[in-house]
């Protein structure tokens, strides 16, 4: 009998309380390293996996015989530690966004080539039930031919969202001083875009209008902000907008944010109404087709649960039960690519088109 995959996770914050949730009591897996530059966080995470080693090392981490290396820092990062990871001889998943540019992502790419280990970008929305189902019914032709997406993220006052420290956020407030994505837009943003990819595919061109905005706390946010977009085949016209309402109260178990999801096919319309949130008492997932109106409502939209699933796909992936990863690096390059031409088009002005082979994006002429 095999041995259990050796996980090390690295970064222990906020959002390591749904990554670990794949690795509980899992047959095939166990958590026997955990690393943080946080003495004290370290110690508190211990508590859940009391026999896994600690350390504020990530390299010595790395010397510790691991299978599968977790990867939860913040984005800049990912790029060295994914790279180091690998050439340790140790597979790699690696909370989105995958990296800060398409070049990191070939980086880590070209890693696990010559290491020979796979690379997993984890994005937990395609594996959120409502989403996953309303993709089976698209692609079953519930609604014909799809025509429009539209997507919309809007986010409210944190009053009764997780408590998120200072600290988890002073980097993030760094990395938009610099222009470098702000958190709406390419962090949480990350989370639309790759639905969007993952249900149409490649996109052709597009346009954007990104603002900031400073909250009264004095956080910087990329919002409002409007992208228009098409996809390459099927043509499929996307709209996704950001807004903010910080007096609204959500109600919500994790951040203050609503997400809604609407296709319009030739024949029909497909409706998520929530993810991260319960701002509605409205059927999670509905179905519109020849007058009539099909509703889910004991469907799982527990969007937390969707983080498990998502590492138990790895797991599966990795035992040879499932026969590919879900999302691959590339996949993860190309969600990076899709905010560099929203980006572009913002700061110019002009509409760009998006190289569908190598994630570049040009003014078009149009």
């Amino acid at each position: 009998m095999a041995r259990k995959l050796r996980v090390g996770i690295a970064g222990l914050g906020r959002i390591f309380d749904l990554n670990c949730l794949g690795y509980l009591n899992h047959p095939d897996a166990e958590v026997v390293a955990l690393c943080d530059t946080d003495p004290a966080l370290l110690h508190r995470r211990a508590a859940q996996f009391p026999t896994a080693r600690t350390t504020t090392s990530y390299a010595e981490m790395l010397t510790w015989d691991l299978d599968l290396v977790d990867i939860l820092t913040p984005h800049p990062l990912h790029a060295d530690m994914a790279g180091a990871a690998l050439a340790a001889g140790a597979h790699v998943s690696v909370q989105k966004p995958m990296a800060m540019t398409t070049a990191e992502c070939d980086r880590m790419i070209a890693a696990a080539d010559t290491a020979g280990r796979h690379l997993k970008l984890f994005e937990n929305f395609v594996f959120y039930p409502p989403l996953v189902k309303m993709k089976a019914l698209l692609d079953d032709g519930a609604i014909g031919v799809p025509q429009h997406f539209r997507m919309k993220v809007v986010l409210g006052n944190r009053a009764q969202s997780w408590d998120v420290p200072p600290q988890a956020n002073a980097w993030r407030q760094d990395l938009a001083a610099r222009g470098a994505g702000g958190p709406l837009v390419f962090d949480h943003g990350h989370h639309m875009m790759a639905v969007a990819l993952w249900l149409f595919g490649d996109v052709r061109d597009g346009f954007a209008r990104i603002e900031e905005t400073r909250t009264p706390e004095g956080r910087r946010v990329d919002a409002p902000a409007t992208m228009m977009w098409r996809h390459a085949s099927p043509p499929v016209h996307g709209m996704w907008d950001v807004s903010m309402a910080l007096k609204m109260e959500l109600r919500t178990d994790y951040y203050p944010d609503n997400e809604r999801f609407e296709i319009q096919g030739d024949a029909g319309i497909l409706q998520v109404t929530r993810c991260s949130d319960r701002l509605l008492d409205e059927p999670v997932l509905t179905l519109y087709r020849d007058g009539e109106v099909r509703s889910w409502h004991n469907i799982d939209a527990d969007w937390g649960g969707s983080f498990h699933r998502s590492t138990l796909h790895y797991i599966d992936f990795l035992r040879g039960r499932v026969p590919q990863i879900v999302l691959t690096g590339a996949e993860g390059r190309r969600v990076i690519g899709l905010y560099d031409m929203f980006a572009a088009a913002s700061r110019t002005g002009r509409a760009m088109e998006m190289g569908a082979a190598d994630g570049s994006a040009t003014a078009t002429t149009h």
